[in-house]
């Protein structure tokens, strides 16, 4: 592993853990392993490192998270599959995103509040992505199929569920298995579409 991406993967772990500016630049060079003037030829703040760690978990984040929906073919499968692997990851069954500690930009953007920070634009721009993302799953399904209006009122629905979800876990340090009920989903599938 290259200097910068053992950087990055220590912040990364640091950053989520801990949160942003609880985690200082020694504490990152002391887990990575490099020296100071290393940090610095790769990153020129910290501000630049949060950001890289931003990138690399909206990539690890949406790969495993198109991973888990490709093969649903109907919005109830959508669903099913989506609120499966997230109570799967607040259960700690997930090892590509680490142990869970709630969303990471959601956490990240309350310690950066400014709308036009490069922080705050990459965890609106992450959370943007994974709207598309369901989307774009859901549109191509043969119930929606041309009906662009209800696709993304439902991709809508179910991020606006997916957040409550994850939020709620890192509140209470619980997973809520509500939205894995096969009817409640069968229901809210069907009041959709």
């Amino acid at each position: 592993m290259d200097k910068r991406t053992q950087i990055i993967n220590t912040a990364l772990s640091a950053f989520y853990q801990k949160g942003v500016h609880a985690v200082g630049i020694n504490e990152i060079l002391k887990g990575s392993g490099v020296a100071k003037k290393t940090l610095y030829n790769h990153f020129v703040s910290k501000d630049e490192l949060i950001c890289a760690c931003l990138e690399l978990r909206d990539q690890r984040f949406n790969q495993w998270l198109y991973e888990q929906l490709e093969n649903c073919n109907t919005p109830f499968e959508v669903a099913n599959a989506l609120f499966g692997a997230l109570s799967a990851w607040i259960d700690n069954e997930v090892s590509e995103l680490g142990p869970f500690n709630g969303c990471f930009f959601i956490n990240a953007a309350a310690e950066f509040p400014q709308s036009d920070h490069p922080i705050a634009l990459l965890c609106k721009a992450h959370k943007e992505s994974v709207l598309q993302l369901l989307f774009d799953k859901l549109s191509h399904t043969e119930q929606l199929k041309g009906q662009l209006e209800k696709s993304k009122q439902l991709a809508q629905l179910l991020m606006t569920l997916q957040e409550g979800m994850i939020c709620q876990a890192r509140v209470t340090h619980s997973s809520n298995t509500l939205l894995q009920d096969p009817m409640l989903l069968h229901q809210l599938i069907a009041s959709s579409i």
